[in-house]
């Protein structure tokens, strides 16, 4: 009588588990480093430390370089990105998903206002005042650290993002998709810091905020399915 067949062995690149992990073990050091990383740039901005002082200089120089069609553009960008904007263009976003009745992708904008409310608290938290220069090109009386317009953008776009991840599985799409909200985000994040309204660790630290909100509440595109057993022998 034949011996039955060795069960052959599973490869782990076939476990979908392991698949399933991968993107979850990434998220969570995201979240890690950008929590490290806030946490490092709050320590310089209380003591005054290193970062602190190259904050200073960096913001300095930059009101050297300015010119008046640059400045114009930074502050039209500045303006259309304010927090009242960012939710009105999600207001309308939701609305649309919802009349389309796209309940995940609706449900994915809560991030957007979710990190505004983070941000906010921090900057309560840290009571960073903003830069002060001779002559300004804006004048605000709020809080400096972390950016609220590097936070704002960065879960805006990186919703928008991930909603094209999420809708489109061509490469080609997806880095354009990657690469316009990277771009926007940049440039949101330099006419805060080239109008004098915050520090460079203000929209560094802005960001991760906004990096932090979305790894811990949009799930990551593109995690393999479980394979259906339906029909399928023992």
């Amino acid at each position: 009588m034949a011996a039955p067949d060795a069960a052959a062995p599973v490869s782990p690149m076939a476990d979908p588990r392991i698949g399933s992990r991968t993107p979850n073990a990434i998220r969570l050091a995201l979240v890690l480093a950008c929590v490290l990383l806030v946490a490092l740039l709050a320590v310089q901005v209380w003591t005054d430390g290193p970062v602190a002082r190259f904050d200073l200089r960096v913001t300095q120089w930059l009101a050297t370089q300015r010119s008046a069609g640059l400045t114009a553009f930074m502050l039209l960008v500045s303006a259309a990105h304010q927090t009242r904007w960012l939710l009105a263009a999600t207001a309308l976003l939701a609305a649309w998903l919802a009349w389309r009745r796209g309940w995940t992708p609706l449900a994915r904008l809560a991030v957007v206002p979710a990190g505004m409310l983070l941000n906010a608290g921090l900057k309560h938290l840290f009571q960073r005042p903003r830069p002060h220069l001779q002559d300004p090109l804006v004048h605000l009386l709020s809080l400096s650290f972390p950016s609220g317009h590097a936070a704002a953008s960065t879960v805006f776009y990186g919703t928008l993002c991930a909603l094209a991840f999420g809708r489109w599985r061509s490469r080609a799409i997806r880095a354009l998709a990657l690469g316009i909200a990277s771009l926007m985000v940049l440039l949101v994040c330099f006419s805060r810091v080239y109008l004098g309204a915050h520090y460079l660790s203000d929209v560094v630290a802005g960001v991760a905020v906004g990096a932090i909100c979305l790894a811990l509440f949009l799930a990551p595109p593109g995690v393999p399915a479980r394979p259906r057993t339906e029909g399928m022998g023992p």
